[in-house]
């Protein structure tokens, strides 16, 4: 489809520039979009709207009169006679039991259980003196009275103390210079200073303006139709200034500093020279003589020692503690039978086979089933007409006299 429509538009240049006018002649063409001028044209060229037929052709289409489709036919079921042997009793075993046998055998029972008895041994005493203590060996204390002597010491009456005595500050009259107002600074404000200067401003900028024009009739071909009042033509307008005149600062507003000496002045004051002051006066201690008892030797004791006094007793001493003796007696035994388990009981088993028996049955050889069967599909041709290319306007170049800006 898109090499139709390049055909066509191909086409239709080649004839509009074979049939030019001698008084205007189309030399280039540009896509009709909106409202929009030849986005291409530059000052002084003229440009008019052209309006071009549709083309069409006819194409023959296939057309499906009925889809394919499917159908389905049922093989039924194949079934046959099988025979098998079936399991009537599985293989199964019996328990057979075997009793134990016994033998005759002689032991020795124990009757009485082994003991022992114990034989006691008398203890032996003799008889002995010795010396005991009637009244042990102490002592007896004896105090002994501390001696004193008299002697003289010296007793404080008053202790030290001291006396203050205030001494008077001494003053003068003395002059000295004294300020009465800082230095400061002060700001003085000096004005700006302008001056007057010309410049250009722009009244209206270059442009480019499209105006209409009357062009003569074009012959661009039997189908394709010029459209009235559609002829432009692009015209450079060039830039408008004036001289103006303003106010430019020559100097800027500034501050300037201004200083202020500082103001003195004599005053006489009251000058402490000397300063008060306080003194101390030492008064010393009072004393007096005094007598006192003091010991010499102080008290003390002695001891008188007092020996102890003994008498002779007698007593009787253990020579040998009363013993006993271990007496063994040994167990008594008899001889006694019992019946002894030669072979434990046991148990065997006996295999009963499985009994087997032949029967028939209906099997399904091959299962029902269905088969497809393909239907095609019927279709049938039809002609119908296509437009190649719509009807659509241009813009062409013609080689008109433009207007003069005045």
């Amino acid at each position: 489809m898109k090499q139709f429509n390049v055909l066509a538009v191909t086409l239709g240049v080649l004839i509009s520039a074979s049939l030019i006018g001698i008084n205007c002649q189309a030399t280039d063409e540009v896509p009709f979009r909106g409202n929009n001028r030849p986005p291409t044209a530059v000052p002084g060229e003229c440009w008019c709207l052209f309006t071009i037929p549709a083309t069409y052709r006819t194409i023959s289409e296939q057309h499906m009169v009925s889809p394919a489709s499917c159908s389905f036919e049922v093989i039924p079921a194949v079934y046959g006679t099988r025979t098998e042997t079936v399991c009537v009793s599985k293989e199964s075993k019996r328990r057979i039991e075997i009793p134990a046998t016994f033998t005759t055998e002689n032991y020795q029972k124990r009757v009485k259980e082994a003991t022992c008895t114990s034989e006691t041994i008398p203890a032996e005493f003799e008889t002995r003196t010795e010396q005991v203590v009637c009244r042990p060996e102490s002592k007896r204390r004896i105090e002994i009275p501390a001696e004193f002597t008299t002697e003289s010491y010296q007793k404080q009456v008053k202790g030290e103390t001291c006396r203050s005595e205030t001494i008077p500050a001494v003053y003068e009259e003395r002059q000295e210079t004294v300020m009465v107002r800082k230095a400061s600074e002060r700001k003085v404000r000096v004005p700006a200073t302008f001056s007057t200067e010309e410049y250009q401003v722009c009244v209206s900028s270059a442009r480019n303006e499209w105006q209409k024009v009357d062009c003569k009739e074009v012959a661009a071909g039997s189908n394709v139709k010029e459209v009235k009042g559609e002829c432009w033509c692009l015209i450079a307008i060039p830039a408008v200034s004036e001289t103006r005149t303003r106010q430019v600062c020559a100097t800027k507003e500034t501050c300037a500093v201004e200083c202020i000496p500082a103001e003195y002045k004599t005053v006489s004051r009251r000058v402490c020279v000397t300063p008060a002051s306080t003194t101390k006066i030492a008064i010393p201690a009072v004393y007096e003589t005094r007598t006192r008892q003091v010991c010499a030797k102080p008290a003390s004791c002695t001891f008188e020692t007092i020996p102890a006094e003994y008498k002779t007793i007698e007593k009787q001493v253990c020579v040998k503690k009363e013993s006993k003796r271990r007496i063994e007696i040994p167990a008594v035994y008899e001889t006694r039978t019992r019946q002894v388990c030669g072979t434990p009981a046991s148990c065997t088993y006996e295999t009963i086979p499985a009994q087997f028996k032949t029967v028939e049955k209906r099997v399904c050889e091959s299962r029902e089933s269905k088969r497809q069967i393909s239907i095609p599909a019927v279709y049938e041709t039809r002609t119908r007409e296509v437009c190649d290319v719509g009807e659509h306007k241009v813009w062409r170049k013609v080689d008109c006299t433009a207007p003069v800006n005045q």
